[in-house]
């Protein structure tokens, strides 16, 4: 049996297939998500939408993700050494080869180069995994004609099950503890002290309001304000560009996340081509 094979065997293999087709998923994706995080734990943190081990298809990697996030919360760094103990004689890895699985996962390390995308991609499959099952109960409770079923109840649930799914996607809506916010808050003291620029959030290429404001943080809705003609799209344009610029820099010369990151740029007052001109010039220096 190939290790794909094994990677997707679980107890409940119907649950893992739909009409004869299988259920949305990206084994290697998970891999090589895997491998990056246990690599570099700094990587799982800088997520906006960190993953959690419900969004994994592979039962043996839930597992690691699990005890991945159990270990980050107790300040611990996770790695195919420190997880080792935890996994002997586990029988998902077992079959996989036992706890040298653990380091095949970090064997290459090509999974640094697109942490973000792949946990993007292995998020939106969890998704619709979620709505495949959805849609399979709602198939199922459609096709009993008994004279005890209600069309219009079913349709509220339906519609419950789907405003749950939606409500998932809102990663971090619900209330905190005093202690997850104490801990997120040390993790960002310590990407501070860590950070060449002493940052903890994204850059903005301004080193006088990096100072002042330690970068970019999810979450942050910052104004600027000012009388008409006082600069402030030019000074946006320049951070996102600056933000941007520092992310494809580092794309492009790999290594450690320098602070950059994607940009999108919505504008009530000028065209795209407009924008593109703006920038352009002040590149230049025109």
């Amino acid at each position: 049996m190939s290790e794909e094979s094994l990677l997707l065997k679980s107890p409940d293999s119907d649950a893992d297939t739909h009409g004869g087709r299988a259920l949305p998923s990206n084994v290697e994706a998970e891999a090589a998500f895997l491998g990056a995080i246990l690599i570099d734990n700094s990587v799982y943190e800088e997520l906006a939408n960190p993953l959690r081990p419900e969004h994994f298809f592979v039962p043996a990697h839930r597992l690691i993700m699990d005890r991945f996030l159990t270990m980050l919360e107790r300040g611990a760094t996770a790695s195919p050494v420190t997880l080792k103990p935890y996994f002997e004689g586990n029988e998902h890895l077992e079959q996989l080869g036992g706890t040298t699985y653990l380091a095949r996962l970090t064997a290459d390390g090509h999974g640094l180069l697109a942490a973000r995308q792949l946990a993007e991609q292995i998020y939106d499959l969890a998704l619709l995994r979620e709505l495949v099952t959805v849609g399979r109960t709602l198939v199922s409770d459609a096709l009993d004609t008994s004279e005890t079923v209600e069309p219009l109840k079913q349709i509220e649930t339906a519609e419950a099950a789907l405003y749950e799914i939606a409500e998932g996607t809102n990663l971090g809506s619900d209330a905190s503890t005093f202690k997850d916010a104490a801990v997120t808050a040390l993790k960002l003291a310590q990407k501070a002290m860590n950070s060449d620029r002493g940052l903890s959030g994204r850059t903005t290429g301004l080193s006088t309001i990096d100072e002042k404001t330690a970068g970019l943080h999810n979450s942050d809705l910052i104004i600027l304000a000012g009388r008409p003609g006082m600069g402030k799209t030019s000074l946006a344009t320049n951070i996102a560009f600056n933000t941007a610029h520092e992310y494809l820099k580092q794309q492009r010369e790999g290594g450690p996340d320098k602070g950059g990151a994607p940009v999108a740029f919505f504008s009530l007052e000028m065209s795209a081509d407009q924008l593109a001109t703006r920038i352009l010039a002040e590149q230049a220096e025109i």
